[in-house]
């Protein structure tokens, strides 16, 4: 009876402490995956600024551009 204790008590060891690096694995792949989504959002507002002042220069151009034609 005392080595079915020992046995229980060894096995119940062994799963917590697979439940606990389990836990510290997932831990550890979701704050590395939520470093990557802040990286890849700052990329996105990099570009978004980029194409933003793109498309205020083809404004810029194109109003530029009526008023010469109105001028001729």
């Amino acid at each position: 009876m005392e080595s079915i204790a020992i046995f229980l008590a060894g096995q119940a060891l062994a799963i917590i402490i697979g439940l606990i690096s389990i836990y510290v694995k997932v831990s550890l792949k979701l704050k590395e995956l939520e470093v990557r989504v802040n990286m890849v959002e700052k990329q996105e507002d990099v570009i978004a600024k980029k194409l933003d002042n793109i498309q205020n220069s083809l404004n810029k151009l194109f109003v530029a551009l009526e008023n010469k034609q109105d001028r001729e």
